[in-house]
């Protein structure tokens, strides 16, 4: 037990010594629209660009452009917090420093919830937002952000990204395992004496979870490209819908789903009016493996999407991204109430 132990610690330290670099430009939209996903979203869009300066303690400051052809643009500041270990990012609009707006509209300032995700080179923040009135502070309404990491801005560059100044490593602070937690005694012995090794059966790989629930062979398109873990979900509750839309322009992206290893969806064409697939965890395995694959990737590489998982009266609202080498994969786990 020492030995996987001290193997432990030490992965730890390694995977803990860097927190990820979020400075830099991101470019996207945001949807004051209730859901996204209706058939006139595209006119309830809004550009939206995001400069960030992370600092080394994590929090965040910069400034934020939301524009719309010539008819709203506004420059805000900002501040906010990264948290590393949950890979969240939470950014406040402080202060509009420039606005242009219609008679009949009011100024509002943002507050976004995002998450932060990375699927080979794409880099992805995206959530939810909320607002408030720049003048009464009355409510603004609420929608969706999206934003990636983009080299170059559309306006001009602030100062700490046309002139960046030498920064020390941004650290995720965690407890530190010290050697001496090694027994001294057993460091001298030999080798192969005593050392309890983690059994064969209870090592399991990340992309091996579904062998335990599928003995038929997997398909190809699910051994040759990578599943990409992007979110384990808990569930207590048994019936889970799934829906799959297009994540913003519709650019012919086709996909296949598979639950545990079988094709559900085949080939299907993203879209506003979505992709539904409906299952019950009580059938089965408590593993639930949903694996999308990409295939085509668009007119717009890599192809993407948005999977809304409903479970009992929850809904959550999952970015993937998928190309030709890479599938991306959720998993519920189902643990009902006892």
């Amino acid at each position: 037990m020492r030995l996987t132990f001290t193997l432990f610690s030490l992965l730890l330290l390694t995977t803990t010594l860097q927190a990820q670099k979020l400075t830099g430009i991101w470019r996207g939209y945001f949807s004051a629209a209730s859901g996204i996903f209706r058939e006139d979203a595209e006119e309830e869009m809004y550009k939206y660009e995001v400069q960030i300066d992370q600092q080394t303690d994590n929090s965040v400051k910069g400034v934020t452009y939301s524009y719309k052809s010539t008819v709203f643009y506004g420059k805000s500041t900002l501040q906010g917090i990264y948290t590393a270990s949950s890979k969240n990012l939470i950014l406040k609009e402080l202060k509009l420093v420039e606005l242009k707006i219609g008679s009949n509209s009011e100024p509002c300032l943002m507050t976004c919830y995002l998450d932060f995700v990375k699927i080979g080179k794409l880099e992805v923040l995206q959530g939810n937002f909320i607002s408030t009135n720049a003048k009464n502070k009355k409510d603004c309404g609420s929608g969706k952000v999206y934003l990636e990491r983009v080299s170059k801005s559309d306006f001009e560059l602030e100062d700490f990204l046309a002139h960046p100044k030498p920064q020390a490593p941004i650290t995720q602070q965690k407890p530190v395992v010290k050697p001496s937690i090694i027994d001294s005694e057993n460091s001298k012995k030999k080798k192969d004496s005593n050392l309890e090794l983690p059994k064969v059966n209870d090592i399991v790989a990340p992309n091996d979870v579904n062998k335990s629930v599928n003995t038929n062979p997997q398909p190809k398109v699910l051994v040759n490209r990578e599943n990409f873990l992007i979110k384990r979900i808990i569930s207590t509750e048994a019936n889970v819908k799934v829906e799959l839309f297009d994540n913003g322009t519709i650019d012919n992206d086709t996909i296949s789903l598979y639950h545990n290893g079988e094709q559900v969806i085949r080939k299907g064409k993203l879209n506003y009016q979505p992709l539904t697939y409906t299952f019950s965890c009580n059938d089965g395995p408590s593993a639930h493996e949903l694996v999308l694959v990409a295939e085509n990737l668009g007119e717009i590489p890599p192809n993407t999407a948005i999977m809304v998982v409903t479970i009992g009266k929850k809904r959550q609202e999952i970015f993937l991204t998928s190309d030709e080498k890479k599938n991306a994969k959720i998993i519920i786990d189902y643990k009902p109430n006892k």
